[in-house]
Order: C-alpha cells, then structure tokens, then sequence
C-alpha cells in the first residue's frame, strides 16, 4: 500500500452509503462510480491490451473455431425452415408444411439435442472442453451424412437425431471454451459475439437453400443437407490445434499450463502481468471446489441460497429467450410469410435469407454494445419492444385470414417489416447474451453441468416450440402469436424485479452478489473509485477509508 501523502488535506467521505450518494467528490477529485467490484476495475484499468496485437489475432483465431460451433448450429437450425417450404421436398417425403408430422420431424433434432446434453458436463469436466466440440463435430457430421442420404422418414429422423445429440454437445461446449479464454477485459464482447456466428449460418442456409429451391429435382433438398458437413469439419480440425481452456487445466492440477496459455494471451507473455495474476488466483481458489463436484451431482446446482439464485438467472435466460416468439421464426418462418399473405415460395425463401441478414446486424450491434448496456436494462426494456413488435405483426396478419382477396398489399409489406423488426430486436437483446448470461452467472465448479442443464431447458421450451408451432399455425393461425405478446410483456417484469446484473464484475466475484439476501439489488450498488496523484483508490462497502492501490 501506498504511504499517504500527509500535507495532502484527508477527503471528506460519508461512508454512510456505498452507493456514492453522500460523498463529497469535489473533496476527493477524479471520481469514478462504478458497477461491479473495485478491485477487478482498478487491475484492468492499469492493464490495458493491445487489441491489434499479432497475440491478439492469434486469440481472434482460437476464438473463432469455437465460434463455427454456433455456425454450425444456426445452418443446422435454419436448413430445415427453409427446406421444409420447397415443394421437392414435401413430394418426395410426402409432407405438408405445417401439422403434426412436419412437426415430428422438427422436433426429433430438439430431442438429440436434449439427449445430447446428458453427456456434456462429463465430457466436458472429464476430458476438457476441446473434447466436447471435437465429439459434438463428429455426431453433426454422421447425423449429415445419414439425412443428406436418406431415402424415407426413418433415416430422416435418424440423421436429425444425430444431428441434435451433436449441436448440444458443441455448442454448450464452445461458448464455456470462450467464456474461460476471453480476456477479463473482453469477455463481455467477446463471448457476446459468439452467438452472432449463429447467423453466419443462418445466413449461408437461406441462401443457400433459396440458390437450389430452383432445381426441381431432389438436389434442391440434399445440397443444402449435404453443406452441414462443412462446420464441423472445420471445429474438429481447428479443435485439435487450439489450446485447452486454462480454467479446465487448473481445475486439473496443470497449473503452469495454464499460467502459460493467460500469459501469452492475456498478458503479453508476462506471467506477472496483473490480469494473469488475478485470474490466477481465481482459479486457484475453486480448485477445491472443482474437485469436490461429483461428474454426476447436479444437487449442487441448488444446494443453498447462492446456487438457487444462480440457477433461476439460469433457468430465466434458458426458457425466455426460447418462448420469446423467435423459435417461430426460426422452424417456420416461411409459414408466418405465407400468412401473411405471400404465396410464391421463392419469394418467401428470398425474404428469409434477407430476414438473417437483417437480424445478424441486431446481433452484432448487441454484442457491440454489452460492456456500455447492462443486461437487466436490456432484457427488461427489450422484452418489452418484443412484445410490440410481435403484436403488430399479429394484427397485420389477421388482415389475411380469409386470404389476400381486396386487401391491399402494403398490410403485407408491413407485417413483413415488422417480422424483420422483430428478428433485429431479438437479436440485439437475446443472441449475445443468452449464453454468456448463462455461463457468467453459473459458478466455476458447476458451469459445465449448468450449461448443459441451459441447453435441456432450452430444448424443452424448443419441444413445445417445435411441435406444437406446426400444430397450433395450421390450427389457428395468426392467433397463436398473442401467446408471445403476453409472455414477453411478464418477462419485462421479471428481468425488471429479479434480473441479477453481472456487468462489471469478474466471474468469481459475484459469489458476494448471489450470496446477499437479494442479489438483484446487491448487484446494482456501485462502488467508488478514486484517482489521486496517478493512483486508483477502491472505496468498497467494508472499507473505513479508500484504499490506495
């Protein structure tokens, strides 16, 4: 600690409140309120990255083979939307493109993918994060090969079962792979980026598929089937050359490994560097509760009071952003076009790709925008424009129930922009925090299992999503999306009263969040920060005065 300097007059501070409400400020000087633990934000403020460094780049890279796995899972996601409206398909299969057996075939993929998410946590915890999206990769690439080739319904759900078992495995591996490689300083952005490559995907199948809906043969269907091998073959290749994550390797006992892999990316090859230092620390504080977690006890996702509050942040997150009104758009978005009015199927197919297009920039921009946004202001305000964008689609559909006979055609235009609305606003709120909210509220010992429990959750929201969608469109059309006009209005509330900010703070540190009486305000007190003569002073809840550091 630093000597004080004694002809400097001592600040007046009313330690009263750690809010920073009765503080004079003006005695102190450069004042900084700030959100999270004081400690955290004085390390990265002294400790700055290079973010153009070749370093950097070379983090940028490694990044990136986790990120194919949302890739992988938006092309996986989005194919069958899009095939499911080509007439080629529908007559070689016989299906039609809503009702109950367009959506058993939906949701056989939601079912591999809730099987597939048994096994994550003990692939995962057992043999290391790469493991997972290397056996993730290759049941995607089988689950292709068995559904490009299939010649009746039988192997057609046989290659979407082993499609799902496959996108769970990858991709609750990956964005914990990312979570525990990106910088402190980044982590937000870069882990919040992650699930925009879902639309890179998603993005390359509408396109793909709009290219081959003009062969009228069977190629139109088993081109695109055939494109899902690429992704994979890419993450398990690029799986085999990245380092393995360094919490995993301290959670195992390797700790110089991991000393190395933080001091080359995150601390320009100094081990002392102070953000090495600090996750170092961290991680070696949860060895032994890293090595007290069973492969098998998923108790400990709720054993106390932390842990429950952890897992309602958790479960929030799995099932709103499932049963939020985007799933309709996703499995059957030509369909809510075709309500709409819009009859041709190419036109349809062009409007989904541009539709991935435009909700890829929302997703972006949120990602962009999660270090200066906190995520209970984004959840709570955005469930709310959610909510009026799908309400305005649903009355411009109504206007087409009886078909499009005398209706003018700018009702179908505009429900069509609100659809595009709706899918940028989704994507700025939801894409790049669903599963970095998962994994920053999930403590170390059980992130693995809990992000494995966040894809089970969310794939049973997908069941009813898949299923029930195709039944409940054919059934009762337009009237159908009230359900998800109400229900993101009630999250809004939610996200408003118990949303648990984590903005701000570094993994660990939110222990002293989760474990406060009620976390939602805990999280929101803020701290003082104090910069006198070049140096920071964390003022903190259970500090008597401000500590130079």
């Amino acid at each position: 600690m630093a000597e004080k300097d004694e002809s400097r007059p001592e600040p007046v501070i009313d330690h009263g409140s750690i809010n920073g409400d009765h503080i004079d400020k003006s005695a102190i000087g450069n004042v900084t309120e700030v959100q999270g633990n004081t400690h955290f934000h004085e390390t990265v403020s002294a400790a700055p990255l290079n973010p153009w460094s070749w370093t950097s780049i070379q983090l940028y890279c490694i990044l990136l083979v986790a990120a194919l796995n949302a890739t992988s899972s938006g092309f996986d996601g989005s194919i069958f939307s899009s095939i499911n409206a080509m007439t080629q398909y529908q007559n070689y299969f016989h299906h039609t493109e809503l009702g109950s057996s367009t959506g058993i075939i939906f949701m056989i993929y939601t079912i591999g993918n809730m099987i597939g998410s048994l096994f994550t946590g003990l692939i995962c915890d057992q043999f290391g994060r790469r493991a997972g999206m290397m056996t993730g990769s290759l049941f995607i690439m089988v689950g292709a090969i068995v559904q490009t080739a299939a010649k009746s319904d039988a192997y057609l759900l046989g290659g979407r079962f082993t499609l799902g078992f496959g996108v769970a495995i990858g991709t609750s591996s990956a964005p914990t792979y990312a979570l525990e490689l990106a910088p402190p300083q980044w982590r937000a952005r870069v882990v919040g980026y992650y699930n925009t490559f879902f639309y890179t995907g998603s993005i390359l199948a509408t396109g793909v598929t709009y290219a081959s809906a003009k062969n009228n043969s069977e190629l139109a269907f088993r081109l695109p089937m055939g494109l899902q091998l690429i992704p994979p073959f890419f993450i398990f290749a690029g799986a085999l050359m990245i380092p393995e994550s360094p919490r995993w390797l301290t959670a195992t006992g390797k700790k110089e490994q991991a000393a190395a892999i933080l001091a080359k990316y995150h601390g320009g090859g100094d081990t002392n560097h102070p953000v090495v230092q600090l996750e170092l620390r961290e991680f070696e504080e949860s060895i032994e509760l890293q090595k007290a977690s069973n492969l098998w006890d998923y108790w400990a996702l709720v054993k106390d009071h932390n842990a429950r509050w952890r897992f309602t942040m958790m479960s929030f997150m799995s099932f709103f952003a499932q049963l939020s009104g985007n799933s309709v758009l996703t499995y059957y978005l030509p369909s809510m076009y075709k309500i709409l009015g819009i009859i041709s199927v190419e036109r349809r197919l062009l409007l989904s790709f541009a539709n991935s297009i435009v909700s890829a920039t929302g997703a972006v921009a949120g990602s962009a925008t999660n270090d200066k946004i906190g995520r209970r202001t984004k959840l709570w305000v955005g469930s709310i424009v959610l909510a009026g964008l799908f309400g305005a689609v649903t009355g411009f559909s109504a206007k087409f129930e009886h078909g499009s006979a005398g209706i003018s055609t700018a009702f179908s235009n505009a429900g069509v922009a609100m659809i595009f609305l709706f899918g940028c606003a989704y994507s700025f709120v939801y894409t790049p925090l669903t599963a970095t909210y998962c994994a920053e509220v999930l403590a170390n010992p059980t992130r693995a299992k809990g992000m494995g429990v966040h894809v089970i959750m969310s794939n049973c929201a997908n069941l009813y999503n898949t299923y029930v969608t195709a039944v409940a469109l054919e059934a009762i059309n337009w009237r159908y999306y009230l359900i998800f006009v109400g229900l993101n209005l009630i999250y809004s509330f939610i996200w408003w009263f118990l949303g648990v900010e984590t903005r701000g703070r570094t993994l660990e540190e939110l222990d002293e969040v989760f474990n406060a009486k009620f976390p939602p305000r805990a999280a929101l007190q803020k701290h003082i920060m104090v910069k006198r003569d070049g140096h920071l002073a964390g003022l903190s809840d259970n500090s008597d005065l401000p500590e130079q550091v």
